[in-house]
C-alpha cells in the first residue's frame, strides 16, 4: 500500500523532502500559505541570498537535481573579500585548495527550481494558499484554510512541518506535555540592499567572492547574482551608533554609507530609496524537543532556526531532509524512523547553531584585524603542511558533510594549536623570506602535536587530562586599561650576551592581561575591601562552570536571559564567555558589562567566583561600578581578561592563583582549566 505523507511548508525543505519521498514511493501532498511563484514570482518573507555548500550540494545530489542547480542557479565563491574602512579591498580565501568554494544562490530562484522538479514528479500534489491552522499530531491529520476561506483536512501516514522558523506545525507541538522551546533574537537585524549590473553588463565588483564590509559589531555583506547584479545585506544594532534606529532620512543613509562604505556608495545608485523601501528583518535562533511527536515531525528552520552567519540553513536543513528519508526507507515503523531521524539530527542543528553565532563575531569584527589576519594565516600554512590533521572548522563545515559536532570538536582543537604556533612564531616574524617562516611555523606545529594522530592531547597535563590555558600571552603589545601601566621588562643580565645568568625586571599595572581584582579595587577598608593578599584562596581553584552568552551584548550589559544555560548551574565558579572583547592584543572600547541582576542572580545559586573575558565586570565607560559593587556586597570573587574562544560550553577544574602582592589591588593570574571528563560537577 502506498504511504502518503502531508508536508507542511513549499519552501526550500519542503520540495526537496517532497521530492526524495516520491522517488521512494510515498504520495505526497504539499501545502503552502503563499501563492504558487511558477505563476506570481516569488513571495517569501527573507531574502538573504543562500550560501550553498557540501552538505546542500550532496542533498540535491541525492534528488538528481545537483545537476539543474549548478546550471542555473551558483556562483562558486572561493574566498571573502574583505572592504577596510580605508584601503583596498583583500580577498581571503578559504582554503588552501582553490577548488573549495561556497556557491551564491537566490533564495527565489533556488525555491523555483525545487519546486519545479516537484511539480514534474508523479505522486506529488501541490497545493497554495493553504495556511495550516491545526495539526493534529497522533491521528496524522494537518487542518487548513483554502484560498476560499473553507476548511481542508489533509490526511496522511505522516506530518511533516517544513513550515520554517515561525511554524505553524511546531506551535501545535508546542502545546503538548514536556515540549521544550526557546527563541532567542540577536540584537542585530537585517536589511537588504542592491548592486545593479554595470551599464553595460556583468558584474561592478568581483563576483567569485562573498564581499564583506566589517565594522566591529556591524557589517554589510554582497553577494552575486547571475544576473550581474548583488544582493547587498545590512546586519547592523537595532539600537546605538552604528544602528537602525540611528539612519533613517535619506540625508542620513547617503552621509552614513559614505563615511562608512564609502566603496560601495557609487555603485548603489538606489541607495536611499532601497533603505527606505526594504523591511528591516529580524535574526533568531530557535531550539526545540522532541521534533516529533505521533506520526508529526520537524525538518529544517521549523525545528532549528540558526542566523545566517556560516551559511549553513539551508545546507543542515537539506541534511534533514536525506537523514529523514533514510530513516523511512527501513522496515520498521514511522515511529521508530522519526526518533531515529531525531536523535542523529539534534546533536547536529546544536552544534551548527552555535557555530553560528561564532561566526557573527568573527565576520562583524575580527576579520579586519591584523591578528585575526596573522592566524588565518597560520591557519592555512598548518592546512597545507597537514592537511587532514588541521582542517580548518570552516572547511570542515563547508566543504565536507563530516558531521557538524564533529567539525565543531576539531575546530576547537586547531585553535589551541593556532595558539601556541603564535606564541612561538608571533606576528611580525613573518617578514623574511616565505619558506623560512612556513618552516617554523610546521616545525612548531610538529613539536606541539607530537606523534600522536589528531590535537586532542595538546595542552594535556601528561595523565590524559586536556587542559585549555585561558590567560593571553603577556608582553609590551598586550594593551591596558586606558591610562593604566602597560608591561616593559627590562633585560638586566642576558646569557645570550655571556652573562652567567639571566636576570630581568618587569614593570606594569597589576591588572594586567587575565587578572584577579582585590576588593580594595572598588571598596574602601571601611567597606570590607582587602588587597589581593587577604582574598580566600578557594576561591580561585576547583570546579568551575563555563557558560556561552547570547551574541549580541557588546556594548551593554549581560542580563540573565542572556545566558541560555544560567538555570544549569551547579559549581561556586562561573565563567561567562561574551565574545565581545575578541582579540586580547587589541584594545575595542565597546565590551560587554554584568548586570547586577545577573550578579544577584548567579550569588543566588551559590557562586562565589565570577570570570569574565573582557577587560572589566563593568563597561568602560562606567563611573559608579555597579557590577563591581554588587560583586563586593555578595563577597566574590573577580577574574577578568580570560581568553575563553574556544572553549566549549561545560564544567572544568579552575585554578586561576593570584600573586600574594601584599595589600594590593589586584594581580595577574596564569588561569588554566581542566576538563572534567563524565558528568557534571558538585559544589564545594
Amino acid at each position: 500500500m502506498t504511504r502518503h505523507a502531508v508536508i507542511v511548508g513549499n519552501g526550500l525543505a519542503g520540495s526537496l523532502l517532497a521530492v526524495l519521498l516520491a522517488d521512494r514511493g510515498w504520495r505526497v501532498s504539499l501545502y503552502e500559505r503563499r501563492g504558487d511563484p511558477r505563476a506570481r514570482g516569488y513571495q517569501g518573507g527573507r531574502s538573504i541570498n543562500l550560501a550553498l555548500s557540501a552538505r546542500g550540494i550532496a542533498g540535491l545530489a541525492a534528488a538528481g537535481l545537483d545537476g539543474v542547480v549548478r546550471e542555473r542557479d551558483m556562483i562558486p565563491m572561493p574566498g571573502r573579500m574583505i572592504h577596510p574602512f580605508a584601503g583596498t579591498p583583500v580577498f581571503q580565501p578559504y582554503s588552501h585548495d582553490p577548488a573549495d568554494a561556497i556557491n551564491a544562490v537566490s533564495r527565489g530562484g533556488l525555491n523555483l527550481t525545487l519546486i519545479t522538479a516537484a511539480g514534474q514528479r508523479p505522486g506529488i500534489g501541490m497545493h497554495f494558499d493553504h495556511p495550516c491552522v491545526d495539526v493534529d499530531p497522533e491521528g496524522g491529520v494537518a487542518v487548513l484554510r483554502g484560498p476560499g476561506g473553507d476548511r481542508v483536512e489533509a490526511r496522511g501516514d505522516l506530518v511533516i512541518g517544513a513550515d520554517g522558523a515561525f511554524s505553524a506545525v511546531r506551535g501545535v507541538l508546542q502545546r503538548t506535555d514536556r515540549f521544550d522551546y526557546s527563541q532567542t533574537y540577536l540584537g542585530h537585524g537585517y536589511k537588504e540592499l542592491h548592486i545593479p549590473p554595470l551599464p553595460g553588463g556583468g558584474f561592478a565588483m568581483e563576483p567569485h567572492a562573498l564581499h564583506i564590509w566589517p565594522r566591529g559589531g556591524s557589517m554589510m555583506i554582497a553577494l552575486p547574482n547571475r544576473d550581474g547584479s548583488f544582493t547587498c545585506t545590512l546586519f547592523w544594532p537595532f539600537h546605538g551608533d552604528h544602528s537602525f534606529e540611528r539612519v533613517r532620512a535619506p540625508e542620513e543613509v547617503r552621509s552614513f554609507f559614505a563615511a562608512q562604505y564609502a566603496d560601495a556608495v557609487p555603485r548603489m545608485p538606489t541607495l536611499a530609496e532601497d533603505f527606505a523601501a526594504n523591511p528591516t528583518g529580524s535574526l533568531v535562533t530557535v531550539r526545540c524537543w522532541p521534533w516529533h511527536r505521533g506520526r508529526c515531525v520537524l525538518v529544517g528552520d521549523a525545528a532549528h532556526a540558526i542566523v545566517p552567519f556560516y551559511g549553513q540553513g539551508i545546507n543542515c536543513g537539506f541534511e534533514d531532509c536525506v537523514c529523514l528519508a533514510r530513516a523511512l526507507d527501513g522496515s520498521g515503523s514511522v515511529g521508530a524512523a522519526l526518533a531515529a531521524y531525531a536523535a542523529e539530527r539534534k546533536p547536529q542543528a546544536d552544534a551548527i547553531a552555535d557555530m553560528a553565532l561564532d561566526n557573527f563575531v568573527e565576520m562583524c569584527d575580527l576579520v579586519g584585524r591584523p591578528g585575526f589576519l596573522y592566524r588565518k594565516k597560520v591557519e592555512q600554512a598548518l592546512h597545507a603542511a597537514f592537511p587532514e590533521r588541521c582542517r580548518p572548522r570552516y572547511n570542515l563545515v563547508s566543504f565536507s558533510t563530516e558531521p557538524y559536532t564533529e567539525a565543531k570538536r576539531r575546530g576547537e582543537e586547531l585553535e589551541r594549536l593556532i595558539d601556541r604556533v603564535v606564541e612561538r612564531v608571533p606576528a611580525g616574524s613573518d617578514d623574511g623570506p616565505g619558506d623560512r617562516w612556513r618552516a617554523r611555523v610546521e616545525e612548531a606545529a610538529r613539536a606541539l602535536m607530537g606523534g600522536g594522530e589528531s590535537t586532542v592531547g595538546l595542552g594535556s597535563s601528561g595523565g590524559g587530562d586536556v587542559l585549555f590555558d585561558i590567560s593571553p600571552v603577556i608582553s609590551g603589545a598586550l594593551p591596558v586599561w586606558p591610562g593604566d601601566t602597560p608591561f616593559s621588562r627590562e633585560v638586566l643580565l642576558d646569557r645570550e650576551r655571556g652573562a652567567n645568568i639571566t636576570l630581568s625586571t618587569v614593570r606594569s599595572t597589576v591588572h594586567l592581561g587575565s587578572h584577579a581584582d582585590g576588593s580594595n579595587h572598588y571598596a574602601t577598608a571601611a567597606e570590607g575591601g582587602m588587597g589581593i593578599d587577604a582574598m580566600p584562596i578557594g576561591h580561585y581553584v576547583g570546579p568551575c562552570t563555563v557558560l556561552e552568552v547570547a551574541v549580541g551584548c557588546r556594548g551593554r550589559r549581560v542580563v540573565p536571559e542572556d545566558v541560555p544555560g544560567l538555570a544549569g548551574v551547579r559549581t561556586p565558579r562561573v565563567l561567562l564567555r561574551t565574545g565581545s572583547f575578541p582579540d586580547p592584543g587589541e584594545w575595542n572600547a565597546d565590551f560587554a558589562g554584568l548586570s547586577v541582576a545577573l550578579i544577584d542572580a548567579l550569588a543566588g545559586m551559590g557562586v562565589v567566583t565570577i570570570g569574565v573575558d573582557t577587560p572589566s565586570v563593568d563597561t568602560q565607560d562606567s563611573k559608579d561600578l555597579p557590577a563591581h559593587r554588587a560583586i563586593h556586597g555578595h563577597r566574590i570573587a573577580i577574574l577578568e581578561g580570560l581568553v575563553l574562544r574556544g572553549v566549549p560550553e561545560g564544567v572544568y577544574d579552575l585554578c586561576a592563583l593570584p600573586l600574594r602582592i601584599k595589600d594590593a589591588d589586584g594581580s595577574p593570574v596564569r588561569a588554566v582549566l581542566r576538563a572534567i571528563r563524565g558528568p557534571g560537577g558538585s559544589r564545594e
